[in-house]
């Protein structure tokens, strides 16, 4: 089986559905309403799109626009997995840049499906010291999914490895049981509340020296907040970097100003007393 066939047979067994199924219930196309399947952490979906699913309801707090992500049911598991089918070698390559190693405390937040840490512990290693990781995320399917498929993964090869879920609530920031080493946000900021506060309490519990990987989508849109790419964090975004450039060294990606989507890689600087 290749490596991207590995990630559909995630969703094959989780809900039921063939390699045909799960490839076409997670492909992109505009005004698309697919009957997606229930599992035993969510009911079905069907003939909707995503712009109806945001419109069920009013989304002007957090409390609503989390709830987008539990009113989608399995979209997300279907679309992220077929999304990140052929990014595999991108995921490796920031990886292999950030050098993990054993004993390390990983986060990946926003995560979703998990798409970075389903390929570390698909090709990581054996070792003898615990590598630790967290899943942090609204309560959604998706998340549920994700935190699933990388415990199989991990008890499939029986990996040394710690997985611990932080739930993220409505107006409350996740706290982590340990200094965190690696952060991984990718293409989340844009549909958090407030990027600033986001990173802002990540820091407060990064370890000296810990490395951040991020990109942050620039939407010029000025609908924004008719969807889940949100105005607020758009507004944010320049008061974003300052804080990064304050904070941190940019050690991997272009400067923000110069290109909007590229993925960077932060490292924090140390503070001299």
């Amino acid at each position: 089986m290749q490596p991207h066939e590995k990630l559909l047979y995630d969703l094959c067994e989780y809900y039921g559905v063939s390699m045909q199924e799960a490839f076409q219930l997670g492909t992109r196309s505009s005004g698309r309403k697919p009957s997606l399947p229930g599992s035993t952490t969510c009911e079905p979906v069907s003939d909707m799109t995503l712009e109806d699913i945001w419109a069920l309801s009013p989304r002007d707090d957090q409390e609503s626009i989390f709830k987008f992500y539990k009113d989608q049911g399995a979209w997300s598991s279907f679309r992220q997995v077929v999304r990140h089918m052929d990014l595999l070698e991108f995921h490796s390559g920031i990886l292999n840049t950030l050098q993990l190693r054993p004993g390390m405390h990983i986060c990946e937040y926003g995560c979703g499906v998990a798409p970075f840490m389903r390929t570390l512990v698909q090709y990581m290693p054996q070792v003898s010291e615990t590598l630790n990781i967290s899943l942090s995320d609204v309560d959604s399917e998706h998340f549920s999914f994700g935190i699933w498929r990388i415990k199989k993964a991990v008890d499939d090869r029986e990996l040394n490895v710690n997985v611990v879920p932080v739930e993220i609530s409505p107006n409350e920031l996740p706290t982590y049981d340990k200094p965190l080493d690696v952060v991984l946000i990718f293409e989340v900021l844009e549909h958090v509340p407030s990027p600033l506060k986001c990173v802002e309490n990540l820091t407060n519990q990064m370890s000296p020296n810990a490395l951040l990987v991020e990109n942050f989508i620039k939407h010029d849109d000025d609908d924004a907040d008719d969807g889940p790419d949100l105005d607020s964090a758009k507004n944010e975004r320049e008061e974003f970097y300052s804080f990064l450039e304050t904070n941190f060294h940019l050690v991997g990606g272009n400067n923000w100003t110069e290109d909007s989507d590229v993925t960077r890689i932060w490292r924090k600087r140390t503070i001299k007393t």
